[in-house]
């Protein structure tokens, strides 16, 4: 009864055959049966709780790789010092003008009254004069300065051929050649340097009204001719006194004048240019070329004149 209670207390354990007497049998270290030696069972692999799934790690936001900011152009350092100063005064000269002729369109078109005008008008012609005498000053001042510099890199350049001279017939030695030469050579350059910084603002100091394009040169002389001939039909029709006409005519005809000058070369220029479009018209009315030849000849003409003001 023994054996059968633990054949029935083991009939869920693991069994193999006994190699002796071939019966299955608990796997055990002797065969209940025969008592025989039984091999070793291989152990069934341990079924391994499932760990529970962890949660994947969260996905970082998709943030898209750092862009390299666009590379803005630096802008162009304000000119200082005597660059600055002339740059300064050749761009309040401009507005001036600018504004004067501004002030005359008021005027023509009844939005200013004559107190204001008279005013307004005065006031910028007074500092427009101050600072022409400025500019005047200016040009003497670097024009006596340029002299000087001229007159000094005669004598350096005198000196460095006295001193090639020196050394070539024996007079001084290779070493004391080398460093007076290039001290007189260092001094030359220093003076290139300043003369040419010296005649660019010359050449600013001259361009008056440099800011402005030929085409607003002539728009400025038009819209002041224009006021100019209509404040004068005004006076003529008792409107305004003779007052305002006494007050502007000899600074109007003079800036006329002025602004004429500046543009008189171009407007010779588109004067022959009309008048070879008017020839070209008149040989096309009388038969002399086809309408497709006289096309031609007139856009090609129209351009070279839009060129003139450009």
């Amino acid at each position: 009864m023994q054996g059968v209670c633990i054949t029935l207390s083991n009939l869920s354990e693991t069994r193999i055959r006994c190699p002796n007497c071939g019966k299955r049998v608990p796997a055990m270290k002797y065969c209940i049966y025969c008592g025989a030696q039984l091999p070793t069972a291989a152990q069934p692999p341990r079924a391994e709780r499932p760990r529970p799934m962890e949660a994947p790690p969260p996905v970082p936001p998709l943030v898209p790789p750092p862009t390299k900011p666009a590379q803005q152009r630096p802008a162009a350092p304000a000119p200082t010092g005597l660059e600055g100063e002339i740059a300064n005064l050749m761009s309040n000269i401009s507005t001036l003008y600018t504004r004067k002729i501004a002030l005359f369109r008021l005027f023509q078109s009844g939005e200013v009254s004559e107190a204001v005008f008279l005013k307004l008008y005065n006031e910028y012609s007074g500092k427009l004069s101050e600072l022409l005498n400025k500019r005047v000053r200016r040009l003497e001042e670097l024009r006596r300065r340029l002299d000087e510099i001229d007159r000094r890199l005669n004598e350096v350049a005198l000196n460095l051929e006295e001193l090639n001279v020196r050394y070539k017939i024996g007079e001084l030695d290779m070493n004391t050649f080398s460093q007076k030469s290039e001290k007189l050579k260092i001094e030359q350059r220093e003076l290139e340097n300043i003369a040419g910084s010296i005649k660019t603002n010359l050449e600013r100091l001259k361009n008056l009204l440099g800011d402005k394009s030929p085409s607003e040169i002539r728009d400025m002389e038009s819209r002041l001719k224009s006021a100019y001939d209509a404040i004068k039909r005004m006076i003529e029709e008792g409107k305004i006194s003779s007052k305002v006409l006494d007050n502007i005519k000899t600074d109007v005809e003079e800036t006329i004048t002025f602004l004429d000058s500046l543009i008189k070369d171009r407007k010779e220029k588109e004067r022959l240019l009309r008048e070879q479009l008017e020839t070209l018209q008149a040989r096309y009315k009388i038969g002399e070329i086809s309408i497709e030849e006289y096309e031609k000849q007139k856009r090609e003409l129209q351009e070279k004149i839009n060129k003139v003001w450009s």
